[in-house]
């Protein structure tokens, strides 16, 4: 089951909520209607704590949607694609296509967040100051947002990947030193310190202040420590495919296999489950898709007989295709791009293998064994 559902297209990007989002939702409204607002205005009624603190949660995370939008369309304006954004429980992402080919591309990039921050900071001020002793609600939820966006711009201006401020140390490194590797571990180290700070900061903070900040910031510092745990490890993936190619990640055996041939008699008669084969789904008036061994991992073994291939498989325009002498690198932004596992290795017209990612991984890391 998908994670996350689509709600509208801006700029040609997708954009959608991770179902974790509707629990931080609720903790952010709950705490703002029940706790930060009843404390610091009494005198208002029940209705109006809710009202105010829906209100404020709302636009608090129309302004970290805000934040990515502005990321994205300066990747845009760089030739860049962005695949999607997705607002979930500890925030936004954005996903684009590729990271900035220069340090500056990089900074420029990682700034646009921080700065429209800033601006909505200055706006909701605006509306603070304007509606103080006038209507008073407003004004509060004014200050509130004013103060959540500087917050924002100042957390992601923190040194450590994937942070903005942790892509802008990366810029700096990989402009002084040009290693975009050095500077990669070095921002990602950075992260993982910051990810672990976070969590041993946490338990003080929520004894000694409020639980609830507590807990947040040992659950952002363990986001931050695996955030920047994986990208230490792409980064040393790109490092041990370097020099390869296509034809050296591909599985070379290619066999047709009928559309309406059960997963059981798949695995029975046509590809044990090693990954080691390239098996088309259709007949000789065309390929309908590719199956895989994780498409069959996805099936339940108790309905391997009654569950076709057809039903089973990675349908064909999901499926991006490479050239064999096209650089392993190249496969890598190739399988992202695709939204699928697999990639088909075609010379000319003629499908000569296939590429599951789980292959590259494992190449990776046989690469490194040796080493």
């Amino acid at each position: 089951m998908k994670s996350s559902f689509y709600l509208i297209r801006f700029r040609g990007i997708p954009i959608g909520l991770n179902y974790s989002w509707f629990a931080i939702f609720l903790l952010v409204t709950a705490t703002l209607s029940t706790y930060v607002f009843p404390g610091l205005y009494p005198e208002w009624s029940t209705a109006s704590h809710w009202m105010i603190g829906l209100a404020t949660s709302l636009l608090f995370f129309l302004s970290l949607l805000a934040h990515e939008l502005a990321h994205s369309l300066v990747a845009q304006a760089m030739g860049i694609e962005v695949r999607e954004i997705t607002l979930f429980i500890f925030g936004g992402a954005a996903r684009i296509s590729r990271e900035a080919s220069t340090p500056r591309g990089e900074i420029v990039m990682a700034l646009a967040g921080p700065l429209a921050s800033l601006g909505l900071a200055g706006l909701f001020a605006l509306v603070w100051v304007l509606l103080e002793g006038v209507v008073e609600p407003l004004s509060a939820m004014g200050y509130y947002l004013c103060l959540i966006n500087l917050l924002l711009a100042a957390f992601n201006m923190l040194p450590g990947f994937p942070l903005d401020g942790g892509r802008m140390l990366r810029s700096a490194v990989w402009w002084r030193t040009g290693s975009y590797k050095k500077a990669t571990r070095i921002a990602g180290r950075a992260g993982q310190a910051l990810g672990l700070l976070f969590i041993v900061g946490g338990v003080p903070l929520g004894v000694l202040f409020y639980w609830f900040n507590g807990i947040w910031s040992i659950l952002i510092g363990g986001f931050l420590w695996i955030a920047a745990t994986t990208s230490l490890r792409q980064g040393m993936l790109r490092e041990r495919l370097a020099g390869l190619s296509a034809r050296d990640l591909m599985t070379g055996y290619c066999r047709l296999v009928p559309a309406q041939t059960t997963v059981q008699a798949l695995v029975d008669e046509y590809a044990p489950l090693d990954g080691r084969r390239c098996l088309l789904v259709g007949d000789l008036n065309g390929i309908e898709g590719v199956v895989t061994s994780e498409d069959i991992r996805q099936v339940p073994r108790r309905r391997w007989r009654t569950t076709l291939v057809a039903e089973a498989m990675t349908p064909l325009k999901r499926v991006g295709v490479v050239k064999p002498d096209d650089g392993a690198l190249s496969v890598l932004e190739r399988l992202s791009a695709s939204g699928s596992d697999i990639l088909l290795v075609a010379s000319g017209t003629t499908v000569v293998g296939a590429i599951e990612g789980s292959r590259v991984r494992e190449v990776g890391m046989g690469r490194a064994a040796a080493a």
